[in-house]
């Protein structure tokens, strides 16, 4: 019997099998305002599509224009996202959290003919000029919450454009395999924003790795879309979510999600490391609140974990008295923590930035496994990923299949295959490759002998200091961040003789929590190898913002933005290593200042 999914190549295709397998089945879920979860079904869902990609055509969309999304998840979103790729329209998702300057840029870069948003104050911040190209726009928001619509472009409501299309008859061109289905844009870490455009077909081949990687995922499977759709690798899950058959739950403000996610009980997650951080530091701060004999209590069942994890990850039968003592503290204690994400995960997901082993061990001593994986912007595919039959912490896994990834001698990662992009949007230079066409990813790293990937930082961002050492900052930052109540580290000292970092932490710290914070800082940095240790550390009690351009949209830190708005102070620190006492000979120094 012929498999009706092998050889799809356009997303559209994708909806239209997955409406005719399971037509009844629930598609997406959203929270209405009453607090009920409303549910649409694949076949109605890939019905409203059609209507909706005939009616974007009404309103002047065509083949290959470029439609641009800046609306927080939604049901909407996956509507129009739908229905222009079925019409043969490109999809930009772009973050109105993002500066308005790099919105700007990404739009005129794009060609951005039509964009669907939910705040119209977003775009009141562009300067009229670099919407020139604009044909129409779609009004996603209140009406009630502010925003002047844009002057001169014609602005429609999601019901005025039902009806633009309910007087059409004509059915737009198909994709084909080959036409671009979405462009996207590097975090801008260290610049300016790039574009990338990327096809229905490579788009399918990320949907077919993503769900061979997560087989559980099913039919009777429920997923929890929270991140930003303008991250693609989100985008990507939802779209295996369809491939599997799964029901997508939609929330479209990202700070409720604990709120939500026990209800939802989600088979899989998929969150940043910073979410887990914040995970592990709600539950110690659970624990120490407890009165004394119940803290006790947990604690001595989470250090039962913490030894039959152990067996578990090394793959040894345990002795039978620990079996039974970790059955016992599994069913009266662990279990319970577990709930708060629900009943039904297998496991979580992280990427975007190392995760520390510690976390990934001290969460699977709970019950939970945390896989690792591996993207670049520049590669649709997933580069690597850890599988819950295959994983091993302090890697990203081994090499999806589709990519040939190699690890050359200076640590240089190297990745070739079809996911891989042709070249950044409006740029006539190639993208670096060697001289047998591997792309030249910038990252670091290593393959162990059973093949799984350890990254060990950006060559761009390695700090030689005047002594000659060089140092790979991701790692020392991740275990800056282990210490609980640090939300951000960045380290610095290219050209030093020592290295220094900083550290962000919550406003308001008392003098106790302060001392308290500091004393942690010092612990968890002695056990940092000497040459990568940092001497001083500045805490700013302040979070890194995405608004003052601090972070990029996924969280990223903008190392050289940060660099240059404290120079000063990371001067004044230099100034001050040799001058503080220090009370315990080479004990780390750390100034903290209020912002």
């Amino acid at each position: 019997m012929t498999d009706p999914w092998a050889g799809v190549g356009t997303v559209d295709k994708v909806l239209e099998l997955r409406a005719a397998e399971t037509p009844h089945a629930v598609a997406f879920r959203e929270e209405a305002c009453t607090g009920r979860w409303n549910s649409v079904s694949w076949h109605d869902f890939s019905m409203r599509v059609a209507k909706c990609s005939c009616a974007l055509y009404a309103a002047g969309l065509r083949k290959g224009d470029r439609l641009a999304l800046i609306t927080p998840v939604s049901l909407e979103w996956e509507l129009l996202h739908y229905a222009a790729l079925a019409m043969g329209a490109v999809v930009v998702g772009l973050d109105a959290h993002d500066l308005p300057e790099r919105i700007a840029i990404m739009a005129e870069q794009a060609e951005i003919v039509a964009f669907a948003i939910s705040d119209l104050r977003v775009l009141s911040q562009i300067n009229a000029d670099r919407l020139a190209g604009c044909r129409f726009l779609l009004d996603l928001g209140d009406p009630q919450s502010g925003g002047d619509r844009p002057p001169g472009i014609r602005v429609l409501t999601l019901p005025e454009l039902d009806a633009v299309g309910a007087s059409t008859k004509r059915v737009p061109e198909p994709p084909t395999t080959d036409d671009i289905a979405t462009i996207i844009f590097t975090s801008g870490t260290t610049g300016a924003p790039k574009g990338i455009a990327y096809s229905h077909g490579q788009v399918c081949l990320a949907i077919d790795a993503i769900s061979n990687a997560f087989h559980i995922v099913g039919h009777n499977s429920r997923l929890l879309c929270w991140l930003p759709l303008s991250n693609l690798f989100q985008r990507i899950v939802n779209l295996a979510g369809m491939r599997s058959g799964a029901a997508t739950y939609l929330l479209g403000d990202p700070r409720r999600v604990m709120e939500v996610v026990a209800m939802v009980s989600p088979d899989i997650f998929v969150g940043v490391p910073r979410f887990y951080e914040k995970l592990y530091d709600g539950i110690r701060d659970n624990i120490s609140a407890l009165p004394p004999l119940r803290r006790r209590m947990v604690e001595s069942a989470w250090d039962i974990g913490r030894r039959a994890s152990r067996y578990r990850l090394a793959e040894l039968a345990m002795p039978p008295q620990l079996a039974l003592a970790h059955s016992i503290a599994d069913r009266t204690v662990l279990k319970r923590i577990r709930s708060v994400m629900g009943k039904r995960l297998r496991c979580m997901v992280t990427g975007s930035a190392p995760m520390s082993q510690h976390l990934l061990e001290e969460f699977h001593a709970l019950g939970w496994l945390v896989l690792e994986a591996y993207g670049l912007s520049e590669n649709v595919l997933p580069m690597a990923m850890n599988r819950m039959d295959d994983f091993r912490f302090g890697t990203v896994g081994r090499p999806l299949p589709g990519n040939q990834i190699v690890a050359a001698q200076d640590g240089a990662i190297k990745v070739r295959g079809a996911g891989v992009f042709s070249g950044y949007l409006g740029e006539d230079e190639q993208p670096p490759l060697d001289v047998n066409g591997f792309y030249l990813t910038g990252d670091l790293g290593r393959f162990d002998a059973d093949g799984f990937l350890s990254l060990t930082g950006r060559s761009g961002d390695v700090i030689k200091t005047s002594t000659g050492r060089r140092v790979a900052p991701a790692g020392v930052e991740a275990q800056l961040r282990g210490v609980s109540g640090i939300d951000q580290a960045v380290l610095f000292g290219a050209g030093r003789k020592c290295l220094v970092a900083i550290c962000t932490c919550a406003v308001g710290l008392d003098e106790t929590a302060r001392a308290c914070l500091k004393r942690a800082l010092r612990d968890q940095a002695s056990r940092i190898y000497e040459h990568e240790r940092p001497t001083a550390i500045l805490l700013i009690e302040r979070p890194f913002s995405i608004e003052l351009g601090e972070l990029t949209t996924n969280l990223k830190v903008r190392r050289a933005v940060i660099e240059t708005k404290y120079a000063t102070r990371i001067a004044d620190l230099y100034a001050r290593i040799d001058e503080l006492p220090r009370a315990h000979g080479d004990e780390l120094t750390v100034v903290s200042c209020a912002e």
